[in-house]
């Protein structure tokens, strides 16, 4: 059965790649003039520190850890100056702040030596690229088939008339009374733990990490993952997105054509002519022979262009999740070093690396799209 979405000749795949490759040179070229701007501008405190106390840090002979060089400077300076007590306190805080700020510039620690941007510093940044490219096509790919499954499951329920657990226990209230209601804890359970689920998906993943990093173990790649598939509300939007797509491609007139015709389009699961359970996994593979699979088949067609939608979602939400569980050695953890540390050069490179994955995505699901319109082509 032909596509009814491949009216209008698709691009061709060489203006599409383009199109990536466009964007990402001018993007480069954008975030390049910037790293020139702002290399070399780092956390240098002197360049910021008070005239009037420049030439008091660099005395000789006094050290700033000991009362009594400090007591001796204030006697000096408020018999030098003739200033007020209140002119020499702020004279002594300034001096003291300035202190502080020294010992604490990351310079001065062993291996907290300013960095910019080298060969050296890109190849130590390549294995963490690598890792991050990993971790997002694993949660690309993990997404995409938990939200397939839900929406899929949902449907086929949907197709059997099958109310949610919540609505069930509410016709239960009215049918069987208040009272009798409130019994069947069955289904009282049931919508209390949809309920959980729902808020867990919705939560933002920082919300949840911070609140599980003293419970658990969360700085290993497996609970990053998994963080990652269920948090932001990501899933439960893809689910939903393709489930609307299902239900209105079931609505259509082809629909009705192939039932005529002695489709099957039975969606109970325990009959001869029913649909299997199997098809929640393998949509195309296990429903042959039943009108669900060119429904589902037209309804993918419109949902793979609106995975590129959920790529920027994820990859931003695998960002925080890095940068809250502070795993070291991750790429997201470093960009978060870097920035604090004002190496904006080298944080500039991890962002254009990242931009760089998304690119990579989003132009291959162009080419997977491009290629599923040539299907419909070649079939019609």
């Amino acid at each position: 059965m032909s596509s009814p979405y491949t009216d209008a000749a698709p691009a061709s795949l060489r203006a599409i790649l383009g199109e990536h490759l466009a964007s990402v040179l001018v993007v480069a070229c954008a975030l390049v003039v910037l790293g020139v701007v702002v290399s070399g501008k780092g956390d240098d405190r002197r360049l910021h520190t008070d005239s009037r106390i420049e030439r008091y840090l660099s005395l000789d002979g006094v050290d700033w850890s000991m009362p009594l060089h400090r007591e001796l400077f204030r006697d000096s300076y408020r018999a030098i100056n003739a200033d007020r007590e209140q002119v020499v306190d702020s004279v002594m805080g300034s001096i003291q702040d300035a202190l502080q700020a020294e010992m604490a510039d990351p310079a001065r620690k062993l291996g907290g030596e300013k960095k910019s941007l080298s060969w050296k510093v890109l190849g130590e940044l390549v294995p963490m690229y690598l890792g991050f490219l990993v971790v997002f096509l694993v949660v690309l790919v993990l997404t995409y088939a938990a939200a397939r499954a839900i929406a899929v499951w949902k449907f086929i329920v949907w197709k059997q008339g099958r109310a949610s657990p919540f609505r069930q226990f509410l016709r239960g209230c009215e049918t069987l009374g208040f009272v009798r209601g409130m019994m069947r804890l069955d289904l009282l359970g049931k919508a209390l733990l949809h309920g959980v689920v729902s808020f867990l998906l919705f939560s933002p993943a920082y919300v949840i990490a911070y609140s599980l990093r003293t419970r658990l173990d969360t700085e290993n790649v497996l609970f990053l993952v998994l963080l990652a598939v269920v948090s932001n509300g990501v899933l439960v939007h893809y689910a939903h997105r393709l489930f609307t797509l299902l239900v209105s491609e079931s609505r259509k007139g082809y629909v009705d054509s192939a039932l005529v015709k002695g489709v099957r389009g039975e969606y109970r699961w325990d009959v001869n002519n029913g649909i299997s359970p199997f098809v929640i996994l393998r949509p195309l593979l296990r429903s042959q022979g039943h009108v669900f699979r060119e429904i589902y088949r037209n309804a993918r067609l419109q949902f793979i262009p609106s995975t590129k939608e959920h790529v920027t979602f994820i990859v931003t939400g695998l960002v925080i999740i890095e940068m809250a569980l502070n795993i070291k050695g991750h790429l997201c953890y470093a960009l978060l070093q870097h920035i604090l540390f004002k190496e904006f050069d080298i944080a500039i490179a991890i962002v254009l690396l990242i931009f760089v994955a998304v690119k990579l995505v989003e132009a291959g699901v162009d080419v997977w799209h491009y290629r599923e319109l040539r299907k419909y082509d070649n079939a019609g």
